[in-house]
């Protein structure tokens, strides 16, 4: 099946109402080893939360908490409360279920735009993901870019060593992009923002320790992102991630999201889990 046949990412994530008010019905897909993405639960979450939410009112944030694995083959129930509605603003929760059991809550903030003050952090300086691509350490297939629907290009290249390598930096740095995402809304590019926005972000916690589900299992505990600027995502965006912290079999991720042009257009903070795989005897 060609990209010309297989559903958009937007088409993915879209949801359709499913009988009583502020309930809504959206397709699960399987990623192979983790089950369903996380950002496929954050992404379609978020898009179930427009449907309630009147125009032109875009989200500024969001806080997720990952409840149990979601399972692919299985479609996602989301059920709406609309916590705060005000005339600049409004507050949404989010609860995902599968077969009738919770796997996902979202809490998420909308606002009318407004002008303001502005100021931000510089966009480190970084190779392009063009030059990048001809170098085979940027291969990088994670989860998200299923399908086709996202490319994403490392410029971390040690990230790919097949073997660990004590010392390394618990920092990962990727360009991304959704390449057939051009004639979709305002809102459907936060959507997809969001649904990559989780991405590989778990791993920064675990690159100076050992290998993701070789040395040790890794999943999204929680995740929160807030929207800074209108995005266009069928054009190279750079993620720049770190991690604070890795204690009590947790690791702490932080990632700020930059326009190829520099402009930041998205902060996130993950907290994930980080054990330690015990070898059976």
């Amino acid at each position: 099946m060609n990209q010309e046949q297989l559903p958009s990412l937007a088409n993915v994530l879209a949801v359709q109402a499913a009988g009583p008010v502020d309930q809504f019905v959206g397709q699960a897909e399987d990623y192979g080893l983790i089950g369903v993405y996380g950002g496929h639960l954050v992404g379609q979450s978020l898009a179930a939360a427009f449907e309630t939410v009147d125009q032109p009112k875009m989200a500024h944030s969001f806080h997720c908490y990952f409840l149990k694995p979601g399972i692919g083959e299985l479609p996602i129930a989301y059920e709406i409360t609309r916590l705060r509605e005000g005339r600049a603003s409004d507050v949404r929760s989010v609860l995902a279920k599968q077969a009738g059991k919770p796997v996902f809550q979202m809490n998420a903030s909308f606002k009318l735009p407004e002008a303001g003050d502005e100021h931000q952090i510089d966009m480190p300086d970084v190779a392009t993901p063009e030059m990048l691509r001809a170098s085979a350490d940027a291969n990088f297939a994670p989860p998200p870019t299923k399908g086709g629907r996202t490319e994403m290009v490392l410029a971390s290249p040690h990230f790919v060593q097949p073997e660990y390598t004590p010392g390394r930096e618990p920092m990962l740095k990727l360009w991304m992009r959704c390449p057939y995402a051009e004639n979709i809304t305002a809102r459907e590019r936060q959507v997809l923002l969001a649904y990559l926005s989780d991405g590989p972000l778990m791993f920064n916690s675990g690159i100076p320790h050992g290998l993701p589900f070789q040395t040790h299992r890794l999943t999204s505990i929680d995740h929160a992102g807030w929207f800074h600027r209108p995005c266009d995502v069928s054009q190279w965006m750079f993620f720049d991630q770190h991690s604070s912290a890795a204690a009590d079999g947790r690791g702490m991720n932080h990632g700020t999201i930059f326009s190829q042009g520099g402009q930041l257009l998205m902060t996130v903070a993950q907290e994930s889990m980080l054990r330690k795989i015990v070898p059976k005897d």
